[in-house]
């Protein structure tokens, strides 16, 4: 896939970043965790950088601009990059460096002097006067790229080298681990709104407990260990959700003896699937990934048997019937 189309799940690592490496003075730089910020006319900043939040840039930076969320305004010199996670911008100045988007559109008014632009998710919009050196590409294709059939060729082989490892990996844990597998999947299935809440909950908990442990100082280190386990489990959760899904859709055409490794190839491809939808894949992506970890969270409060056998039905009007 393209480097910009990243999924928002990835987000925390900036914020994580943000709470290990200090701030600077705000005289050499605008850096913020939350919040918006303002570069205003006449004011020259060396960075402007924030996880959550807009940056409008009257003044100049001489470096990135750079946003995990928000919108970005570039009315006044930009030196380096312009980043965004998910959020539109709208440039009527020059940028010497990228403009990179995952989720939005960019819209290059008349003003507008950049050297490459690249979304993941989103449209360009190109004032007549705009000037671009280089290649401007947005999704799977660009209708301003010269190259748009290797590019095209080229984001087709990473999602497909993306699915095999996808599938890979939900097989695998299907085979080496089966039992917790299935009990997070069986929660999901029996508590889907308790499971999504608890998925998406998951990530402001995180941050509250890592903004804690940074206070502490000594609690920093934990980090170091806290951000890889949680994006574990977000990994873990997004094979049960494959495997929830594809025990569905087998069950759905009569072949729900096939085996966990079957449903599990068959979840984690449709979760690939997914991901190339316009706009909301990669949204929808994280959100499954979510819900998954809410199912395992549920599974692990609920002490549920790992070894409990499946139930197995007759037909499929069977199983409706069992759980009207």
């Amino acid at each position: 896939m393209s480097d910009s189309k990243r999924p928002l799940f990835f987000l925390p690592v900036l914020f994580f970043a943000y709470l290990l490496f200090p701030t600077v003075p705000a005289h050499a730089a605008e850096k913020k965790v939350l919040g918006d910020i303002l570069v205003e006319e006449g004011e020259a900043a060396e960075e402007a950088s924030t996880f959550w939040g807009d940056v409008t840039v009257e003044g100049g930076v001489k470096d990135d601009v750079e946003t995990g969320i928000g919108d970005v305004w570039v009315e006044g010199p930009v030196g380096g990059d312009v980043d965004v996670g998910s959020g539109e911008v709208y440039v009527n100045a020059p940028v010497g460096g990228d403009i990179d988007v995952g989720y939005g559109d960019v819209y290059l008014q008349s003003g507008a002097q950049v050297k490459g632009v690249s979304v993941g998710n989103g449209t360009i919009f190109r004032d007549q006067e705009a000037r671009v050196a280089v290649t401007q590409t947005a999704g799977m294709a660009s209708d301003f790229d010269d190259d748009s059939f290797l590019e095209a060729f080229s984001d087709v082989l990473g999602w497909a080298v993306m699915t095999l490892g996808l599938v890979a990996a939900a097989i695998l844990l299907a085979v080496a681990a089966p039992r917790p597998l299935r009990a997070s999947a069986r929660s999901i299935e029996d508590a889907l709104g308790r499971s999504l809440v608890l998925g998406l909950g998951s990530v402001p908990a995180m941050v509250v407990v890592s903004v804690l442990l940074a206070i502490t100082g000594v609690g920093i280190l934990l980090l170091f260990l806290l951000w890889p386990a949680y994006f574990a489990l977000v990994f873990f959760g997004a094979l049960v959700s494959a495997y929830f899904l594809g025990s569905k859709v087998l069950l759905v055409t009569g072949r729900y003896r096939a085996g966990d490794a079957l449903a599990a190839a068959v979840g984690a491809f449709l979760v690939s699937v997914v991901y190339l939808v316009p706009f909301v894949g990669g949204l929808v992506f994280v959100v499954l990934a979510l819900l998954g970890v809410g199912g395992a969270v549920l599974a692990l409060l609920a002490r549920r048997p790992f070894g409990a056998p499946r139930a197995t039905y007759a037909s499929y009007e069977d199983y409706l019937r069992e759980h009207r």
